[in-house]
Order: C-alpha cells, then sequence, then structure tokens
C-alpha cells in the first residue's frame, strides 16, 4: 500500500511538470500569438475583468488552469509577458499607466472592440 503522503507529493510533482511544460509552450510561441493570448487577459474574462492589471498578474492568468505554478515559474514568464504587451501597444490595442517604474496595463477601446470581433492576430499582423 502507497502511504497517502507519497501520493500527495507525486501529484504535486506532476501538477509542478505540467506547470513547466506549459510555461516552456508559452514562452515558444511567436510574439504575436502570446500576444493574443495576453490581450484576453486584459479583457472582461481576466483576472481583474477589464480594469488595469500587472504583467505579474497576467503571467498568473495564463497559468490558471495549472495550479503547480509556483510564484518563481510564473515569473520565468515575465520577460514574453512583458514582450507581448509592447507588440499589444504598438498596435495600440492596450496602453500603459505608470504608477511607479513598472507601469500597469489596460485595454484600449480599440483593444476591447478588436477581442470582441475575434480578429487580435489579425490586427497585430497589420501593426
Amino acid at each position: 500500500m502507497v502511504s497517502p503522503l507519497f501520493r500527495r507529493s507525486e501529484e504535486k510533482a506532476a501538477r509542478k511538470a505540467a506547470a513547466k511544460q506549459e510555461i516552456e509552450r508559452l514562452r515558444a510561441l511567436s510574439v504575436d500569438d502570446l500576444a493574443a493570448d495576453v490581450l484576453l487577459g486584459l479583457g472582461p474574462d481576466g483576472p481583474t475583468h477589464g480594469t488595469s492589471v500587472w504583467p505579474q498578474q497576467l503571467c498568473q492568468y495564463l497559468l490558471r488552469d495549472y495550479p503547480g505554478a509556483g510564484q518563481m515559474e510564473t515569473l520565468d514568464l515575465l520577460a514574453a509577458v512583458n514582450r507581448a504587451l509592447d507588440t499589444l501597444h504598438d498596435a495600440r490595442l492596450v496602453s500603459p499607466i505608470s504608477v511607479q517604474r513598472t507601469p500597469v496595463w489596460r485595454i484600449t477601446p480599440l483593444g476591447e472592440r478588436t477581442l470582441a470581433e475575434g480578429n487580435v492576430r489579425e490586427r497585430l499582423r497589420g501593426s
């Protein structure tokens, strides 16, 4: 018989491995593809329901289905998320609000419209 503690430890390791695999997948995406996923996190279904959001919150949002992702693992996405935010900003789909050294971001009216119409990737290719 396997100890319940050992089973929980195995489950935790499996969740952590799945989270790490998802982080690697997200980091391997093109900037435009990741930007399209990031924009969803700034919309009404995101962590702040369409209000301003920190890049770290967007990292957590991208890993919301992976409870094994710890804080340090989640931050492995930060550079990629910042590049995605810059791409979205260049396309005028988001704008930064500087409150400290690191800005919070909000979706623009154009970003809301683009998200609602489902043509984020097309918009990014045209930016």
